[in-house]
């Protein structure tokens, strides 16, 4: 592999500091794949090898986040104990299919995944807590499964459309649906570096720096969301789908 005499002792640096920024927007609001995938190809590492890097600092980088919300008591386990094997067995489905779609198939679907989900963001809905409402399984999984499919096949801004899902469909409020996202993106995570792992995609030299900055920014972005509140949250949520959009087209109009 000739592109890893690219690797210089400044990558690594700018990978851990990347992975840093990526772990607090994440732990906050999701997406942060949007930050860590593009540096990872401007480095020249191939696309499947970046998105497996991406897996691995991100599985490390919620986990921390996944302690926090837990210890603060905002995660629904409810929720997550329904939801969590089948995300993982689609995530796995997810990553072991990517390999065999083109890039630019892949570059257009995660276009075409943020609007929707900018859409649903801002959509009015009727503000119900989650201890008034009656959630099914049938439910949950239909509003997590899907999405870690996508974040196995596509990964970027997994947290966040997850988010917005519970948020939109199961009516949880946004800090308790952020929380709940988090041991899920976890086991999407798993599912995704599990495959990548057989297939020999992942560069630790990379990945593991990446990943020790990532939790220290999920400890951060975490311990701020938890203060802030819902409509924190909210904001950030709107901030990064609105850059996540802008950064897809300007990558479009680029290549």
């Amino acid at each position: 592999m000739e592109f890893l005499d690219n690797i210089t002792t400044t990558w690594i640096l700018i990978f851990i500091l990347t992975g840093f920024i990526a772990g607090y927007i994440d732990a906050i609001a999701g997406g942060g794949g949007m930050i860590q995938v593009p540096v990872l190809l401007f480095s020249g590492i191939p696309p499947v090898f970046v998105l497996a890097c991406n897996k691995v600092a991100s599985v490390l980088g919620v986990s921390m986040a996944t302690i926090k919300y837990a210890m603060s008591k905002k995660i629904s386990w409810k929720v997550v104990g329904i939801a969590i094997i089948p995300c993982l067995i689609a995530s796995y489905i997810g990553s072991s299919l990517v390999m065999y779609v083109p890039d630019v198939v892949i570059q257009w679907a995660i276009l075409l995944a943020i609007p929707v989900a900018l859409f649903f963001m801002l959509k009015k809905s009727k503000a119900i807590k989650e201890e008034k409402t009656e959630v099914n399984k049938k439910n949950i999984i239909l509003a997590t499964a899907p999405i870690g499919f996508y974040d196995g096949l596509l990964g970027p801004g997994t947290g966040t459309y997850l988010t917005i899902s519970m948020k939109k469909f199961l009516h949880l409020d946004y800090l308790v649906s952020t929380a709940s996202t988090k041991p899920l993106n976890f086991a999407t995570n798993v599912g995704s570096v599990f495959a990548f792992f057989f297939a020999g995609k992942i560069i630790w030299l990379v990945a593991l720096p990446m990943g020790l900055a990532n939790i220290a920014g999920s400890y951060v972005g975490s311990h701020y969301a938890i203060k802030g509140g819902e409509e924190f949250i909210k904001k950030v949520l709107i901030t990064v789908l609105i850059f996540m959009l802008l950064a897809n087209v300007i990558k479009i109009i680029v290549s």
